[in-house]
């Protein structure tokens, strides 16, 4: 599923390349996605410009002149595709045809159709059912140790299950949350109420600095997910832990393992990520001080 690096690079291209066009058309394919695309979305959208396109989490938001946004979320398998001319080739699976005045087009292709397509009034998108229930956003609001620590506080859930929370931080997918927690030095599967202060503000590190470079490669492909150029992202080659079970860890050379968690593959370095971390420097000594006094 393309995550937030992912849908961040192909917020910048649009707003590079599309912003300020009119729509002219809007051909839908009548194909249900994760919902039902609404037959009124091609009259909402004719006949306004681009006038900016923004992102919360893996959401991408595109503004519209008249107090219109169009929300869309690639779901599994879904990419805008942008066109200077009308391509002459019929591609398969394309549920939105928007023609611009100029004589452009953008295209919305989703071959396993768990997208999301919908026109709501800009001034509602905040309460948007889908945007509602959103946390902050990682590249929007840069969080803390200390802040991620509160919001861990007393939470049951694994570590890595708690950055895949949409809820808590909006954007972090699969294959991020296992290179954050590798680059943090911390075991994907420990409670995440149980991280050490020191612990989250690594945490916290890693994660501005992983979004931040994978977004500079265009994010991640495996399969599916494309620029608005069609191009693959190359962050791929970057990965430390992601999709490299039996690899040895760049590291240290310990084989890569790969676990499931919630139904979703985790990939860690057992050496690098200990089960149980080591104690702070000190402690046994003040244990046994403590011993002597009684």
């Amino acid at each position: 599923m393309p995550e937030l690096p992912e849908v961040e690079t192909v917020r910048r291209m649009l707003e590079a390349h599309v912003l300020g066009r009119t729509v002219r058309s809007v051909r839908l394919s009548g194909a249900r996605l994760r919902e039902a695309i609404p037959r009124a979305l091609s009259g909402r959208l004719r006949g306004r410009t681009l006038t900016a396109a923004r992102r919360h989490g893996k959401f991408l938001l595109l503004d519209l002149s008249g107090g219109m946004t169009l929300i869309s979320h690639l779901g599994m398998s879904g990419r805008w595709l942008f066109h200077p001319e009308p391509p002459t080739a019929t591609l398969p699976h394309v549920h939105a045809r928007i023609a611009f005045a100029d004589g452009s087009c953008l295209w919305f292709q989703d071959p396993r159709r768990f997208g999301l397509l919908r026109a709501v009034p800009t001034g509602r998108v905040a309460a948007d059912r889908s945007l509602a229930r959103l946390g902050p956003d990682p590249l929007a609001s840069p969080p803390s140790g200390g802040s991620l620590a509160e919001l861990a506080r007393g939470a049951r859930t694994s570590a890595k299950s708690f950055l895949l929370d949409q809820r808590r931080i909006a954007g972090v997918g699969n294959i991020y949350a296992s290179e954050i927690l590798h680059r943090a030095r911390v075991d994907p599967r420990r409670p995440a109420g149980r991280l050490a202060p020191a612990e989250w503000s690594a945490v916290a590190v890693e994660m501005t600095k992983v979004l931040n470079e994978a977004i500079e490669r265009m994010g991640t492909t495996f399969s599916m997910y494309r620029t608005l150029w069609n191009e693959p992202g190359t962050y791929g080659d970057e990965l430390l832990v992601y999709d490299r079970a039996e690899e040895p860890c760049r590291a240290c050379a310990t084989p890569i393992r790969r676990i499931v968690q919630a139904q979703r593959s985790t990939f860690f370095c057992p050496s690098c990520q200990p089960r149980r971390p080591a104690r702070p420097a000190g402690r046994p000594e003040v244990a046994r001080s403590r011993a002597n006094r009684g």
